[in-house]
């Protein structure tokens, strides 16, 4: 079992197993939603000449829907695209302070990404904005991502910190039980 898998044990236990489960379906649901989508335009629009109406409209939300679904999980169990060629050579309690600040720094950004999407959010929805073809309302779609961008920096501030106390005690741990 690699530390990662360690880490993901130690972390993910009650609700937040329960609620990354029910994100991660969310987000993987809208994948196989668009993919299905995509393979009826594509047939409609090369077999039968009749693209299918708003097609475009649900993969646009859906890849919103997948995007700040995930954002979530991704965030808590650390699983960024990251350069850590330099890790091996950091002290332990360097690393911690690091993802620290990096997990503070990232939700500040958040938040503030949150409010800037929760006022487009908020002004589409005062004008009655809603898709051209589905007539899906843009406000609330758009309002949900922000309340996500909110929920992701919750996260980060909680369970990803609380993540890599587990992983800086874990670390720690395997030192100091191969040093003797």
């Amino acid at each position: 079992m690699t530390s990662a898998e360690q880490i993901t044990q130690h972390s993910e236990k009650g609700l937040a197993r329960w609620l990354a489960l029910a994100l991660n379906l969310i987000a993987g649901s809208a994948l196989l939603a668009m993919m299905v989508i995509t393979c009826i335009d594509v047939i409609g629009r090369y077999l039968f000449n009749k693209p299918l109406v708003g097609g475009v409209e649900l993969i646009e939300v859906l890849l919103g829907v997948m995007i700040f679904m995930a954002l979530p999980v991704i965030s808590w169990r650390n699983e960024q695209v990251v350069v850590d060629i330099l890790d091996p050579f950091i002290p332990p309690h360097v690393n911690f302070i690091r993802t620290i600040l990096f997990n503070l720094l990232t939700a500040i950004a958040l938040v503030v990404i949150g409010q800037r999407i929760w006022d487009l959010g908020a002004r589409a929805s005062s004008h009655g904005e809603v898709t051209e073809y589905l007539h899906l309302p843009v406000g609330a779609i758009v309002s949900s991502f922000g309340v996500m961008c909110w929920f992701t920096a919750l996260v980060l501030v909680t369970l990803g910190i609380y993540r890599a106390l587990i992983q800086y005690r874990l670390v720690r741990t395997t030192t100091s039980a191969n040093l003797e």
